[in-house]
């Protein structure tokens, strides 16, 4: 698990002293936070967008910050479009509708990048020839 302290200014050089006392309940683990994202993202983004393994964010709340990417069929994994955040105790995904906004759009300026999708073809030889075609469905009016 990585553990990143946000807010914090360095020196760029020299020696550094961190005292740090901050104690917390995660009542959330990360591969929850993570499916809850993923849950997220498939039923309110899209299906090509999924959650990467979280990281524990320590700022002044302690959050799980979960990088999202997108992938298009035929190129695979295109790249990271954002991140969501997570609180460590309740669970609560935290401003959904402004990431939502984000990922949507960074997703959709890599896939304005992307070359055009080409479906695989079947060779013929390899398409059954005795096989009839499947009859036509009918569904009733109700």
């Amino acid at each position: 698990m990585q553990v990143v302290l946000e807010a914090m200014s360095l020196p760029s050089m020299g020696v550094v002293k961190l005292d740090m006392h901050r104690e917390f309940v995660i009542k959330v683990t990360a591969e929850e936070a993570q499916r809850r994202v993923n849950r997220w993202l498939w039923d309110e983004v899209s299906m090509l967008i999924a959650a990467d393994p979280p990281t524990l964010v320590i700022g002044a709340q302690i959050v799980w910050r979960i990088p999202v990417y997108f992938s298009a069929p035929g190129s695979g994994r295109v790249g990271v479009v954002g991140m969501v955040d997570i609180d460590i105790q309740t669970g609560a995904l935290m401003n959904t509708a402004k990431y939502q906004i984000e990922i949507e759009q960074c997703a959709s300026k890599l896939a304005a990048g992307l070359p055009p999708f080409k479906p695989l073809r079947v060779a013929s030889q390899y398409i059954p020839k005795d096989v009839p075609p499947a009859p036509k469905l009918i569904l009733p009016k109700e």
